[in-house]
């Protein structure tokens, strides 16, 4: 059975509620999720949601060993009290250690997968960690030269090229090499993790009308349509640059397996309008599975009973569902 670990997030926000919804009402699910979080906060937040969650503590057992209709927790230490709703700097440390906890005991097989509630960037700063985003700091504790944010619903994938910095200095992160990493990450990424033989990618332009023949901005001439050139030599299967403007507006003889935007709020607005609250948030290019909720921090409905675990239980059965198809592969190449 695929064991995911599950990192809560900001205590204030609605990831203990989502978990709690998720996995504690009794719902047994194909998988066995651990949440890494206080029990006391946890406890103390059930009570509000009014749901009888049978709280465990999870110390390595076999999962085999264990009853599944109970909530199973790696007990994480908190300081202060935490009021839903209200985020405070002095939750930073707490939220940066049970992430990276579960990180690490992912990296060494003792997870199949790691599924990420909402943190708050600005929170963990403003109590003295240095934090970019999930993404990043995923890449830097696996020890890998690039990892690739994607976000999956049911009908589009939609990757990033650069994604949390900001707009001024996304042409320069941009260059031939670069390219090259993302697009062949993500062509590797759907071969394996979702099974397409030949997968189709279209790259979006960085410039309005992808730079309108060089009119509009150098990058696609100098930068993108060289990368793309490159990797259809060597068997890729590319489109672009296409206008960001018309790119998702598709016939259905070219559906693309996959886009792959240049900055965050060039893709990201498409596939969230489409299916807000459906979304899983996947990380390419790891050594194991990471996948994320599609929304964030929810101060405003955390502790009640709005707060909606949809995201949680799609992106654990993305988890559940590539690991499957991961370990199946693995077994049939022995």
């Amino acid at each position: 059975m695929t064991k995911i670990a599950v990192s809560s997030g900001d205590p204030a926000g609605v990831g203990p509620d989502i978990c709690i919804k998720a996995f504690g009402s009794r719902n047994i699910q194909p998988y066995f999720p651990v949440i890494f979080g206080n029990i006391g906060l946890f406890k103390d937040r059930a009570k509000l949601l009014e749901i009888d969650a049978d709280i465990q503590v999870y110390d390595g057992e076999d999962v085999n060993d264990l009853t599944h209709n109970s909530l199973w927790m790696v007990d994480q230490p908190i300081e202060g009290d935490i009021i839903p709703g209200a985020p405070s700097s002095l939750s930073a440390q707490y939220t940066i250690s049970l992430f990276k906890e579960s990180v690490e005991r992912t990296i060494s097989k003792e997870f199949d997968a790691i599924v990420t509630c909402p943190i708050n960037k600005e929170v963990i700063n403003k109590g003295g960690i240095p934090f970019t985003g999930h993404t990043e700091e995923l890449a830097r504790m696996s020890n890998v030269n690039k990892a690739v944010m994607m976000l999956v619903n049911e009908n589009m994938k939609v990757a990033l090229a650069s994604t949390h910095i900001p707009l001024s200095e996304v042409s320069s992160a941009i260059n031939h090499d670069f390219l090259i990493e993302i697009i062949s990450i993500i062509d590797n990424s759907l071969k394996l993790q979702w099974n397409i033989k030949k997968p189709l990618i279209k790259v979006l332009g960085l410039n309005p009308h992808a730079g309108d023949g060089g009119f509009i901005g150098k990058e696609e001439e100098e930068i993108i349509s060289p990368a793309i050139e490159t990797l259809k030599k060597i068997g890729l299967n590319i489109i672009g640059p296409i206008s960001a403007d018309t790119a998702f507006v598709e016939k259905d003889n070219e559906k693309a397996d996959a886009f792959l935007a240049m900055f965050h709020d060039q893709g990201l607005p498409v596939i969230k309008t489409m299916s807000f609250g459906e979304i899983v948030n996947i990380t390419l290019g790891l050594p194991f599975i990471r996948t994320s909720v599609d929304h964030g921090t929810a101060y405003d409905v955390a502790g009640s009973i709005f707060a909606d675990e949809t995201s949680l239980l799609t992106a654990s059965k993305m988890a559940h569902s590539i690991s499957c198809l991961l370990y199946t592969s693995d077994a049939a190449d022995e």
